[in-house]
Parts: structure tokens; sequence; C-alpha cells
């Protein structure tokens, strides 16, 4: 299990809206799909920062949608609205880094 997988769910739960949003996502975040997978992982903060500039009110939308594609990968044991953002990428890495030890 690698950062690859988490960026995966990422992606997944940003294509329910679209490429445009996704590729909006991308920009919000200052990088494109090279630099997604780093900038995530070394500052998991700025995804929900981004989510709330691209989608406004609506960014817990995004936000559940993603960490529904989090919590079928990795060990989220409680229900998507549990967590933030934050959260969910957080675990998911301590997971990650677990698994490569």
């Amino acid at each position: 299990m690698d950062d690859r997988e988490l960026v995966q769910c990422v992606e997944r739960g940003l294509d329910a809206f679209g490429v445009n949003m996704k590729q909006a996502t991308y920009l919000a975040l200052g990088s494109d799909a090279d630099t997604f997978q780093t900038k995530i992982i070394q500052d998991p903060d700025s995804l929900e920062d981004a989510l709330k500039i691209v989608f406004g009110s609506g960014y817990v939308f995004a936000e559940r949608s993603i960490i529904r594609e989090m919590k079928k990968k990795f060990d989220l044991e409680f229900p998507a609205s549990s967590y933030s953002m934050t959260q969910a990428l957080k675990i998911a890495s301590e997971e990650i880094r677990g698994h490569c030890r």
C-alpha cells in the first residue's frame, strides 16, 4: 500500500463531480495532476482549503465523496460524516506508513 492509493481515492471522489471540478481543484491547490499527490500528502489541510474554494458551501459534498472512497480502502471505522478531510487523510497516511514498516 502506498500514497498513490490514497491519491486515487481522492481522484475517484472528485470524479463524481466531473473533470472540470477536478481540474479546478488542482488549480486551487496550485498544482497539476503530476504534483497533486505530493501536495496533498505533505499538506493535507490544503485539500480541504481547495475544496472550499472550488465548491463553496457545497464543499462538504465533495469532501464526503472523497472520504467514502477512502473508507473503502483504508481503516476508517466510523461513518464518512464523522471525519474531516484532514482527519481522514492523516488516518490513511498513518495506515500506509504502518504497512511500509
